[in-house]
């Protein structure tokens, strides 16, 4: 009815600027800004998309795994869980495959028959899975779940897919602010680490910078953890002496 697309809509604006104003809050200091953001995204979705019961997020990390992320009950992340047991579900789907995955009745749905009946088992009647993105290096995807089945429709999944592709743009300015926070922290302690080499063997930046890759190479560690450690040995000398 036009009245709940109207309710709905305006429902969707606000969750959506609440998200983008906290995060151009986040100070720089803040390093949970992405897990805030995941957060924010997931309450906005329960409170919008109607019939949504819970809620959760599945990213993919290096090696393939898939990790649950903010979810809204143990249930969420149990399922989440399964799914990389048995390396089949609809979340997995939507990441690697579908923009989105419907599922109005989990007791008919054939297509991943161990975690349907897992999912049944658990409580959920319907799900909708959509895409938040998949580039190089990174999948996600918004996972949706009511107790009912035949709750979803064509009209929940366009609600749904339209929350999840500004939820990914939220995610994406998430991760891109952090990114350059760590950028810029690196960039200082390594300045630091530069600083004390240059103090204690006389040297100037371009050698301290050649001692600390150096020391990288021969103890495989990164080169921001060297320098971090270096910075820490200087500082509990300082505190010593």
């Amino acid at each position: 009815m036009p009245d709940d697309e109207e309710r709905v809509g305006a429902e969707l604006a606000r969750t959506l600027e609440d998200a983008a104003r906290r995060l151009l809050e986040r100070g720089p200091g803040d390093e949970e800004g992405v897990q805030h953001t995941l957060g924010l995204i997931v309450q906005g979705a329960i409170r919008t998309v109607p019939h949504v019961d819970q809620a959760g997020i599945s990213l993919v990390r290096r090696g393939g795994k898939v990790e649950a992320h903010v979810p809204s009950s143990e249930v969420v992340r149990d399922l989440d869980v399964l799914q990389n047991e048995l390396r089949e579900g609809p979340c997995l789907d939507s990441i690697w495959y579908e923009q989105r995955t419907l599922i109005d009745d989990m007791g008919a749905a054939d297509r991943w028959p161990r975690y349907s009946a897992a999912a049944r088992d658990r409580g959920v009647g319907s799900l909708m899975s959509f895409q938040l993105f998949a580039s190089t290096g990174s999948a996600g995807a918004l996972n949706l779940y009511a107790a009912r089945p035949h709750v979803f429709d064509e009209g929940s999944a366009d609600i749904g897919a339209l929350f999840a592709s500004q939820a990914a743009l939220a995610l994406h300015g998430a991760q891109r602010i952090e990114g350059l926070h760590t950028a810029l922290s690196s960039r200082d302690v390594i300045g630091q680490a530069k600083g004390i080499l240059m103090e204690r063997f006389g040297v100037g930046q371009s050698r301290a910078f050649e001692m600390l890759v150096a020391s990288s190479q021969n103890t495989n560690l990164k080169l921001v953890d060297v320098a971090i450690w270096l910075a820490d040995e200087k500082e509990k000398g300082a505190s010593r002496g």
